[in-house]
């Protein structure tokens, strides 16, 4: 199959893709909203419960990010969104142990404040250093079982140093949150700023919509911990206030990877789609150029002159109108290169290409035919037209010398003419005639235009 027939039909299954369709998700919001307003209902009843229901909420989000990435995994470009999955996993499995360690749940035979306090913010700092590093795999794949072990390392450590209490202390009854818990509160903050900058760096990386969603969670998720900076009972406003903005950080991670992810995964986080389009197209452009473009001098092939020699033939036949073809070269070219080298050569087929492009109309159809050869198809000429426009061809070669790495080079050119009739009437016959009227410049003396005899 020839290389246009390939890019033809890749265009087609390109044309094939459908625009993407988003909902505004305002149902969605709705519904959310009211599910927050249930949980405030549930604080005024028991706290415990809204705060148990509040952290199962943000941990089954975490764990279906997990899922969504480790089942995605196949079809990313890099380790973004695997990499964040690992990390909410093991984020949620901090979380739960914080909810059943809360004060008043029983689970654990420590039941203080200080306890989830402690876990609470190893949590937080394990979520935002997460966030902090997951832009280095916007550009990497992921070695999943390294990250695993660290994951598991760091979480087995924290829990380790919490378990036997020398993890500092977070949090004091009648007293309220110690300097360590603000001071780190503060410096996660500090570290979800820089998360969010280093992503609005990145900011080509991701469909608009989803990066939107991702900044929104991690202003959310800074106010939140800006709120656990005050509260002086576990069970307080602002605790309350936290967690609110801490789910919500959540439902926007969800908007921002699992909604798109399996409801629309051809946005699936990134604009890999449209990317790896373009870059397509960019490639058949580029290809479809190599296949018609003479790779010196930038012009047509002859292949490709050919091809439209024909059509425009074609198309003064049957409108009955005027069209000549032109056939130069350059002069004693041979020469030139046996004295001064095929790479003056080349520099001197290169501009001779140059000039005759600026001075042929938009119409034209102009290649290089061969060696030192060049063609020219005239639409809407006739032989006094055509000679008017080889005139100033010849005399803009000549009048100036070609500047080369070997200094200026004066160049002439021989040229042939023929229009189109009914002794010439095909493709072949008109370059025959055109070729012959060349053959009689060179022949009479060089840099001069001949014009073939209808």
């Amino acid at each position: 199959m020839k290389i246009h027939h390939i890019i033809l039909r890749v265009k087609e299954k390109i044309r094939g893709i459908k625009p993407l369709d988003w909902s505004n998700g305002l149902e969605s919001i709705l519904v959310f909203g009211l599910i927050i307003f249930g949980l405030y209902l549930t604080s005024l009843y028991t706290y415990i419960l809204f705060h148990s229901l509040a952290e199962i909420f943000s941990i089954i989000i975490g764990c279906c990010i997990f899922i969504l990435a480790w089942n995605s995994q196949k079809h990313l470009d890099n380790g973004y969104l695997l990499f964040l999955g690992i990390a909410y996993l093991f984020i949620s499995i901090l979380d739960l142990i914080h909810t059943l360690a809360y004060k008043g749940m029983g689970v654990f035979l420590v039941d203080n404040a200080n306890f989830p306090t402690q876990l609470w913010i190893a949590a937080r700092f394990l979520q935002s250093i997460s966030l902090l590093i997951a832009p280095v795999y916007l550009h990497r794949k992921i070695n999943t079982q390294f990250v695993i072990w660290c994951y598991l390392t760091a979480t087995g450590l924290l829990l380790t140093t919490i378990f036997i209490g020398i993890f500092p202390i977070c949090f004091v009854e009648g007293l309220g949150l110690t300097p360590f818990k603000i001071v780190s509160e503060y410096l996660i903050i500090v570290i979800l700023i820089i998360s969010g900058m280093t992503l609005l760096r990145n900011h080509h990386k991701f469909d608009k919509e989803v990066l939107r969603w991702l900044i929104i969670s991690l202003l959310l998720t800074i106010s939140a911990e800006a709120a656990f900076t005050t509260y002086v009972s576990v069970y307080g406003f602002t605790n309350l206030v936290g967690h609110i903005f801490k789910i919500t950080a959540f439902y926007f991670i969800y908007g921002a990877i699992l909604n798109i992810g399996l409801e629309k995964p051809q946005r699936l986080l990134y604009r890999n789609l449209k990317k790896s389009e373009t870059q397509l197209q960019n490639a058949l452009k580029a290809m479809e150029k190599l296949a018609i473009t003479d790779d010196l001098t930038n012009v047509i092939n002859r292949r490709h002159f050919l091809s439209l020699a024909k059509q425009e033939i074609q198309r003064a036949q049957r409108y009955k109108h005027s069209l000549s073809a032109i056939i130069l070269d350059i002069d004693t070219f041979k020469q030139i290169n046996d004295s001064k080298g095929h790479l003056i050569g080349d520099q001197i087929l290169i501009e001779v290409a140059r000039r005759c492009g600026q001075e042929l109309r938009t119409a034209d159809v102009f290649g290089r035919y061969g060696g030192d050869e060049f063609a020219i198809i005239l639409p809407e000429s006739d032989l006094a037209a055509a000679s008017q426009i080889a005139e100033r061809l010849r005399n803009g070669i000549s009048k100036h010398a070609v500047n080369t790495d070997a200094g200026p080079v004066i160049v002439t050119i021989s040229v042939g003419i023929a229009n189109l009739s009914n002794e010439y009437s095909t493709l072949e016959a008109l370059i025959a005639a055109a070729d012959q009227a060349l053959f009689t410049a060179k022949r009479t003396g060089r840099n001069r235009v001949i014009v073939q005899p209808a």
